[in-house]
């Protein structure tokens, strides 16, 4: 398993809300029912969470990375969504979608089951298939599949993750598209996926805190 890049993580904190304390357990009550493949409405999310639903109101206020549908129930979430995207999510027979080609790399520790991707390039639209599992990438195909990256500017991020994020972040294959890609996006990197998930499970550790995480996720070891 790769190392986690601890300075690149400390840079992408600041574009999510101080979820806090409390808030931390509300995110995951959050991940867990979207995961089921239907709208969350918020006083289901209170009754699962244990808070009244003013509470919940209030807390959901002061985040911004929420879809709501036109009936205010919750239909995406930090990269997890109902509605389709070109990054598709087979979690436990339920079809999700992802916001970028990272969330499918940090999704499943979140959710806490493996996942089965089905992608495509950012700069070919080649089709991409990939399982990840709590624990890391099982396997790619092909095999030399990389995740362009760019960190976003924190305020930007507030007014729109999807604009401001997630259109700069997806896969790529091998060398060849990887260079032309940099070439074309000053600022950018590019992580393998090994990185990219170490990346992910690094940033929502410190987000919520490794106790709300089973024993495979919290492990850091290389």
């Amino acid at each position: 398993m790769a190392a986690p890049n601890q300075d690149l993580a400390a840079q992408l904190l600041p574009i999510f809300p101080d979820f806090g304390k409390q808030g931390r357990h509300l995110v995951v009550s959050l991940f867990a029912l979207l995961a089921r493949g239907y709208p969350v409405g918020i006083t289901e999310l209170a009754e699962g969470a244990g808070w009244s639903p003013v509470a919940v109101r209030d807390q959901l206020s002061r985040w911004w990375g929420i879809r709501y549908d036109d009936d205010g129930c919750i239909i995406g979430f930090w990269g997890l969504d109902l509605l389709p995207t070109r990054h598709h999510l087979r979690v436990g027979g339920r079809d999700l979608f992802a916001w970028c080609a990272w969330d499918t790399l940090f999704l499943p520790g979140l959710l806490g089951e493996e996942v089965a991707v089905h992608s495509r390039s950012a700069a070919t639209g080649d089709d991409i298939l990939l399982r990840v599992a709590p624990e890391g990438v099982l396997d790619s195909e092909p095999d030399d599949v990389r995740l362009s990256f760019l960190v976003p500017d924190a305020a930007a991020v507030k007014d729109g993750v999807r604009a401001a994020f997630c259109c700069h972040v997806g896969f790529l294959l091998g060398s060849r598209e990887t260079e032309s890609w940099l070439r074309e996006h000053p600022g950018s990197r590019v992580l393998s996926l090994e990185e990219g998930f170490a990346l992910g499970r690094e940033v929502w550790l410190r987000l919520l805190g490794e106790d709300l995480f089973p024993q495979e996720y919290r492990g850091m070891e290389s």
